[in-house]
């Protein structure tokens, strides 16, 4: 199966899944995309790298660099802090409750995290992925969307399980972006296979399937080496520097384009 298009959302049924493994850890380079399709039309693109990792075992990634660590601080880190619901509760542990009190179950197979780790002490990490499997299922059966906003560095977690052809539906809950409010919903589709990985999302007002934003990952997966690690320092330049910068230049663009701003739910309660 080749590389499902992160630019088909979950419009598309062609992509499922069904080639999408655990695999070892990898680090993942390719390209982020944004289009916004109302008031205006407005899109961009940005070079990223991630990591794939097992979440219970994040040193299966770090020990082959000596300028990588999950445990104290070097170029660049995993921190377990930086992700999940801040308690001491493994980041495993947490996904499989929260993906089991979805499907009234608990999940018995591997975890892949598909997220940005600290590169020379910056962070910037709009979404984390955790894709999830059980034992004897050769498919993913569920995903949790783990969204940080901007500026606010709110987290939430949205957890749905995935049907035979990779899309799942959740309800928006969090202010994320601000020119949207909560009212919508999140089309989701998730593909890939051994050396790739796919994800689309498209938001869109309850009981509609027409977008008013797209947001979609097109990413290689290599897996781990000293080469490979080590490389990951380095390029793309900054890659949570850039993300960061690009997210709020494109913002000021569409602030000056005269999309209106919608304020954080705090201060819309605040006002008389």
């Amino acid at each position: 199966m080749g590389r499902p298009s992160a630019a088909s959302g979950a419009r598309s049924s062609s992509s499922a899944t069904s080639a999408l493994r655990a695999g070892e850890p990898a680090i993942c380079t390719g390209t982020v995309f944004h289009r916004r399709l109302t008031p205006v039309e407005h899109a961009f693109s940005s070079v990223v790298s991630y990591v794939w990792l097992d979440p219970d075992r994040p040193e299966h990634l770090t020990s082959h660099h000596p300028l990588w660590s999950h445990r104290h601080h070097a170029p660049a880190r995993f921190r377990a802090s930086d992700y999940g619901d801040g308690t001491t509760v493994g980041l495993g542990d947490q996904v499989r409750e929260a993906v089991g009190a979805v499907l009234g179950r608990r999940p018995d197979g591997p975890i892949r995290m598909l997220t940005q780790v600290r590169r020379w002490g910056w962070l910037f990490n709009p979404i984390t992925v955790y894709v999830v499997w059980e034992l004897g299922v050769d498919d993913p059966v569920a995903v949790a969307l783990e969204v940080t906003n901007t500026p606010w560095k709110e987290r939430h977690r949205y957890v749905a399980p995935l049907a035979a052809d990779g899309t799942a539906r959740v309800a928006k809950v969090m202010h994320v972006s601000p020119f949207l409010d909560e009212r919508f919903d999140y089309l989701v589709r998730l593909g890939g296979d051994d050396s790739s990985v796919a994800l689309g999302i498209e938001v869109v007002r309850p009981g509609e399937s027409d977008p008013v934003l797209t947001v979609g990952l097109s990413l290689d997966r290599r897996p781990v080496s000293r080469r490979v690690i080590g490389r990951a320092l380095w390029h793309p330049v900054l890659p949570t520097h850039r993300v960061s910068f690009g997210i709020h230049r494109q913002a000021a663009t569409l602030w000056r384009r005269g999309v209106r701003v919608v304020p954080h739910p705090h201060r819309r309660a605040s006002r008389p």
